[in-house]
């Protein structure tokens, strides 16, 4: 399935746009941590955050990019899946790998999402007078990802029940 890896391609361009936009107009000393009511209680260098920024995108993409092209060297010993060693084995081991493999991209996806979206509200933060992030919208963000994560693992564990 291509689908999860031009959405990842398509928010890594984002995230350049956004690179490219924002960097020249913040401060050199960028609001980088945010307590859980939007204020800065942390500030970096605005080029050691673009880095951070770049560093975060680029694991994060390494789900959709790069798990699918290692998964299938890797030895059943060393992918912690239920029941691998069922799963894993003889003709199902294709079928398994070519589902973590999306399954796994799915994930790079919402977790880039994440990461594009969060950056953005903070240098929008850091570029208005409050010097706020918009904490209703964070936590949102953030529990919309976990509501996220917790069907994902649901999913997985579905996946690959106990053989009989």
């Amino acid at each position: 399935m291509k689908l999860p890896l031009y959405i990842v391609l398509f928010l890594f361009g984002l995230a350049i746009a956004q690179i490219a936009y924002f960097y020249p107009l913040l401060p050199e000393v960028v609001g980088s941590h945010f307590d859980t009511l939007g204020k800065i209680n942390g500030t970096s260098s605005k080029l050691g955050y673009f880095i951070v920024y770049f560093v975060s995108l680029a694991i994060t993409s390494s789900f959709t990019l790069v798990l699918p092209l290692v998964f299938k060297y890797l030895p059943p010993s060393v992918i912690n899946l239920p029941h691998r060693e069922y799963w894993l084995s003889g003709d199902r081991r294709q079928e398994s790998l070519k589902f973590l493999n999306v399954h796994f991209s799915w994930l790079g996806v919402a977790t880039m999402l994440l990461i594009v979206i969060i950056f953005h509200l903070t240098f929008l933060a850091n570029l208005s007078q409050l010097k706020d992030l918009p904490a209703p919208l964070f936590w949102a963000l953030l529990g919309a990802f976990l509501l996220f994560t917790i069907w994902w693992t649901v999913l997985l564990i579905r996946r690959f029940p106990k053989p009989s």
